[in-house]
């Protein structure tokens, strides 16, 4: 578990039991970036997915785990040290008993990221092409969009 430690939830919010958008802080100091990278550290994109999955679990009380990954985009790198505050929005629902379908956005404030590291990963479904979230009032560029399903952990 990377909460507490990699990153810390400052808020969370709901418009309805579907649709949250969670503020994060995350720890420049942490130990991982001593390797990921020595003295230009990126947050890997592994640490997100699990970042994300977390956010979920923390809101729904329950242990999870990623079923399914039908599409996942790493669009910035992110330097923690310039960029400690990050928002994720996620929409989820239970699709059948217990499994949730998820869709995630990472945002921080524009020019906040580097664009000089973009990675790019299509397990299944490469036509999300669309924009991150319309109507934040401030305006944002997207790191990470995700859609993939979620189940109850044995």
């Amino acid at each position: 578990m990377l909460l507490d430690n990699f990153y810390t939830i400052l808020s969370s919010e709901s418009s309805d039991s579907t649709i949250w958008t969670i503020q994060i802080e995350l720890n420049p100091k942490h130990p991982i970036y001593q390797g990921h990278f020595p003295g230009h550290p990126v947050v890997p994109g592994v640490c997100l997915l699990q970042l994300i999955k977390e956010c979920v679990e923390d809101i729904r009380q329950q242990k999870l785990q990623i079923a399914q990954v039908s599409s996942c985009k790493f669009l910035s790198a992110i330097n923690p040290i310039e960029t400690p505050h990050i928002s994720v929005a996620l929409t989820f629902k239970e699709i059948e008993e217990g499994t949730l379908q998820l869709q995630a956005e990472g945002s921080v404030k524009e020019g906040a990221v580097k664009e000089n590291i973009v990675k790019e990963s299509s397990i299944k479904d490469s036509s999300i092409e669309e924009n991150c979230a319309e109507g934040h009032t401030v305006k944002s560029e997207c790191f990470i969009k995700l859609k993939a399903a979620l189940t109850p952990k044995a």
